[in-house]
């Protein structure tokens, strides 16, 4: 014979069994939330792990950069500090965001203070340094410059504290450890090292001041002159063109300046005039003249001459003169 449980007993069951599969529905959200927490955590701090990579080298960047500023140019010094800028940029945009998670805002806060201060550091070590290579009389950028490295190392203070940090708070370590970062070039007093850095800025051989020049770079000849004994010889002709190649060998864009080419050695004088137009540093222009008369067996003198009205840093390259002799055939 089979007994039934009394119904009271049974209803009893199903609200046990009810009950037990809530708590186990409650208890795989909470674990589902807690696993998706922890993801986004992860990515927070991976994403701050890659920046830091960057700055990390931006700060090996800025060291060697400072062991040469005595003879650095100035376009190498300024591409390493906008470099360095440019990351810090990017990680600032990054901590303007809110953090995924309540247990991250004390990273953020900190990671935070830590690129503003490297970031305002980076800046003025940058300003100082040109400041003292194009103003060699003033004594205010040694206290800049003091200011400026006691912000990378008060950035560099920070970033070690926030590290420290991160091993006690309650939030997942990165799956990379993050990146050790040292923006401060170098340690030392901040008055003996920013005497030395204003300087070596200030060195003659360094290439950081402002320097405006623009050189006549080449001059060629079509038909091709070659240099035979010592003798530059034109193959037999009536006509010659030349290309004169102009550079800015500067580190500011240059004004617009006239270039004369003067042919002589015939019956008479040739002078041909164009003008070059501004120039970026580094860069380059050819002009053409011609063609011009010239008589076989005869003994010439070309000149491309720049004729600067403005500041040029070196007036022995502003000019290229050759003789040559037009081949009889």
């Amino acid at each position: 014979m089979i007994f039934d449980p009394p119904p009271r007993r049974r209803a009893v069951a199903r609200y046990v069994l009810l009950v037990l599969v809530g708590i186990a529905v409650i208890v795989s959200l909470i674990v589902s939330a807690s696993g998706d927490e922890t993801r986004v955590e992860l990515e927070y701090l991976e994403e701050m792990q890659s920046q830091t990579v960057e700055i990390s080298k931006g700060g090996d960047a800025l060291r060697d950069v400072v062991s040469r500023l005595q003879r650095i140019d100035r376009t190498e010094f300024v591409t390493v500090i906008d470099g360095i800028r440019e990351d810090l940029a990017v990680a600032l945009a990054f901590v303007e965001e809110v953090p995924p998670t309540i247990s991250l805002s004390p990273v953020r806060s900190m990671y935070r203070q830590a690129l503003r201060t490297w970031d305002a550091g980076v800046e003025e070590y940058g300003l100082s340094v040109l400041a003292a290579a194009d103003n060699p009389e003033s004594l205010l950028v040694v206290d800049t410059m003091a200011d400026a490295l006691a912000e990378m190392r008060a950035g560099d203070t920070f970033y070690a504290d926030l590290l420290v940090e991160m091993r006690r708070i309650d939030i997942p370590n990165p799956l990379t450890p993050m990146s050790a970062v040292v923006l401060m070039p170098a340690e030392g007093s901040l008055v003996s090292l920013s005497v030395s850095y204003i300087d070596s800025a200030r060195s003659p051989n360094s290439g950081l001041a402002l320097r405006p020049g623009l050189a006549v770079s080449m001059v060629v000849s079509d038909p091709d002159w070659v240099n035979t004994n010592d003798q530059v010889v034109v193959p037999t002709t009536d006509s010659i063109v030349f290309s004169v190649v102009v550079t800015n060998v500067g580190n500011v864009a240059s004004r617009a300046e006239p270039l004369v080419l003067t042919l002589t050695g015939g019956a008479e004088q040739i002078r041909e005039q164009a003008e070059i137009a501004p120039l970026q540093p580094n860069q380059q222009v050819t002009t053409i003249f011609g063609p011009l008369e010239v008589e076989p067996g005869g003994i010439y003198q070309v000149a491309a001459v720049l004729v600067i009205t403005g500041e040029d840093s070196n007036r022995d390259d502003n000019q290229i003169r050759v003789q040559f002799i037009v081949n009889e055939g």
